[in-house]
């Protein structure tokens, strides 16, 4: 058996353009926006066949991380427009008590895709980046995979939202995996929806549905229960408990198993709600998530690697483009899910995230946004939350026109940066609750 194939051929380019982004989440499509509202030529891929990332396509339809009790964390133009056509279509609720958005994760891809046409960027669903051509620190192509074949598609600038650092690797970038000891990720989730909910036979002094769920033993490897009610409906959920445990997402085994084991979690799980949870008796699955909930794989080796004690100081940069709030939330590989064995899973202050966190050492021409940025195993799991991940999306958007026109992510002024995201009403540093 052949160990390695010699592909020679011709791939076509079916696009020029100012910014490539792969990854069609809400920190891709924020860059988008922010790229193409200064007149810059965009095309998002996505890797699904809808935008939205985990929010949509996961099931999530919750997006955290917004705000601390006493302070404003993430705010700017594009999380603003998109809960304001959301809002339009009865399609998220606020959740002040958690500083959360739901949506409708139907209607958020759609919203999405409405924006993109209204600001001109070249959306190609279902079309996963394959390779890079890269040489010199800088990237010219990316090689798509669609429904047509092989596709090349070249640009000035990229942008990896792809979670995985998939771009920043293929083209040469460091990374690491994994936590320092053993190199084991954070477990994966498969989120799902049930249906059947009866709002009125849910007693206002019924106990937490948490303690419910601690009264048996169960094979779902989590400590508590995490049940979003969807907007427009109070008979759905989506539900975000099961827990794959020892599984590398970047497998075909790793891919399997969180499909294989969240379902029958999920059936499990559903089961015990019918049992034990008033007003959930005829409840039922209605579907599991297209996209599964990965929270770790790579993380790019950037110009700084923000680390735990920078979150937990609520440290500030001279570079910080954006803001974090959430904890360290780490979701152990190989035990059961418990905030109780988080000693800083609650924050007093946001910190800062530096530009350098998305600025990959060894590329020019590359941001990495999303999940993927350059922090320790600790950081990151505090970074991954989607509020943060927007922040950086505007951030790298908004510093399009200063790369494209240097030619060089690392030479970007931060300071005229930090400025222009002030302006529009990004928020960069603490910022007190008025």
């Amino acid at each position: 058996m052949k160990k390695m194939i010699d592909l020679s051929k011709k791939i076509p380019v079916t696009g020029e353009f100012d910014v490539v982004i792969a990854g069609g989440g809400l920190s891709g499509m924020a860059a988008a926006y922010n790229a193409a509202k200064q007149g810059y030529s965009v095309c998002l891929l996505e890797y699904y066949a809808k935008l939205g990332g985990v929010p949509s396509s996961g099931l999530l339809g919750i997006v955290s991380g917004f705000r601390l009790d006493d302070e404003i964390c993430v705010d700017g133009p594009f999380i603003r427009e998109l809960v304001e056509r959301a809002d339009k279509y009865k399609a998220v609720v606020y959740t002040p008590a958690k500083w959360s958005f739901r949506f409708d994760c139907e209607i958020l891809p759609l919203i999405l895709m409405e924006m993109a046409s209204d600001y001109g960027i070249e959306v190609r669903l279902l079309s996963p980046v394959a390779d890079t051509v890269a040489e010199n620190r800088r990237i010219s192509s990316v090689i798509v995979a669609s429904r047509r074949g092989l596709e090349a598609i070249n640009g000035k600038l990229f942008m990896d939202d792809t979670g995985d650092g998939l771009i920043a690797v293929s083209a040469g970038a460091d990374f690491v995996y994994g936590r320092p000891e053993d190199g084991k990720v954070q477990s994966s989730s498969l989120t799902f929806r049930i249906g059947g909910i009866d709002p009125d036979k849910i007693p206002s002094g019924m106990p937490e549905a948490t303690q419910i769920w601690r009264s048996e033993t169960h094979n779902v490897p989590t400590d508590h229960t995490v049940i979003t009610y969807l907007p427009g409906s109070g008979t759905e959920a989506a539900v975000n408990m099961t827990h794959i445990l020892n599984c590398d997402p970047l497998t075909d085994e790793g891919i399997n198993r969180i499909r294989r084991e969240g379902l029958n979690q999920a059936l499990e799980i559903v089961d015990f709600f019918r049992r034990c949870l008033p007003g959930f008796a005829n409840c039922k699955l209605i579907e599991t998530a297209m996209q599964p909930g990965v929270r770790e794989t790579r993380r790019i080796t950037g110009d700084y690697t923000l680390t735990a004690e920078d979150v937990i100081n609520g440290r500030d940069f001279a570079d910080q483009i954006a803001r974090g709030c959430w904890g360290i939330d780490v979701h152990m590989p190989d035990k059961v899910h418990s905030t109780s064995h988080l000693k800083y899973f609650n924050i007093p202050r946001s910190y800062g995230i530096p530009y350098r966190c998305i600025t990959p050492e060894k590329l020019d021409n590359c941001f990495v946004i999303g999940r993927a940025i350059s922090a320790t195993h600790e950081a990151y799991s505090s970074t991954r939350i989607n509020a943060s991940c927007i922040a950086l999306g505007e951030a790298a958007g908004t510093a399009v026109s200063q790369v494209i026109q240097s030619g060089n992510i690392h030479l970007a002024d931060t300071d005229i940066l930090r400025k222009k995201l002030a302006e529009q009403g990004s928020i960069t540093d603490y910022t007190p609750v008025k």
